[in-house]
């Protein structure tokens, strides 16, 4: 059975999908792109009009299957626009005795970092931008040994409505999201 991976990006005024599938040699081969203008549900990376951009959303998928000439499960998500922003965030870790940094401890600090709460935003992203071991910054300090560590990260966020809506109009359309992604602008 052929496998597709389908991806839709909401743009200001438009959307727009495409799919595809992996070759064995890794890379992707194109084999289906539609686009649909929706003029005033989405404004600046913002889902206004639900409903309409559900109907959007649904036309895209149906193009799609139709070029493809099978049905898509399950599509990831673009998202982009002035309705994202970057803020940056410090987690610390007391060690108490001398300790080597693992994956582990840095997961750790990375999902206490996830679990940060903003006032009606919420996090999509977040880029570890170094580590501070000391006096001294790291990209990647696992391995290095300490008894005091912080973790410097810029988050993506955007207001939980921007999410919320995205997340109604894909359901209301009855497709079934992957993941989310940010987007290049």
């Amino acid at each position: 059975m052929v496998e597709f991976i389908a991806a839709i990006e909401l743009g200001s005024s438009k959307i727009t999908g495409i799919a595809g599938r992996r070759n064995s040699d890794e890379s992707m081969q194109t084999l289906a792109y539609a686009k649909e203008n929706i003029p005033a549900s989405i404004r600046k990376g913002t889902v206004y009009n639900i409903n309409k951009t559900a109907q959007g959303l649904t036309a895209i998928i149906n193009k799609l299957e139709g070029q493809l000439q099978h049905s898509i499960a399950k599509v990831y998500v673009g998202i982009s626009g002035q309705s994202l922003h970057t803020v940056k965030n410090t987690i610390h870790r007391d060690l108490r005795n001398e300790t080597v940094v693992s994956e582990k401890l840095i997961h750790e600090i990375t999902d206490e970092n996830y679990a940060s709460k903003y006032a009606d935003a919420d996090i999509l992203e977040a880029i570890p931008q170094e580590y501070k071991i000391g006096n001294d910054f790291q990209i990647d300090p696992v391995g290095v040994s300490c008894n005091y560590i912080e973790g410097h990260f810029l988050n993506i966020i955007t207001r939980s409505s921007v999410k919320k809506n995205l997340e109604l109009s894909f359901e209301l359309a009855k497709i079934d999201v992957a993941d989310i992604f940010i987007t290049p602008l």
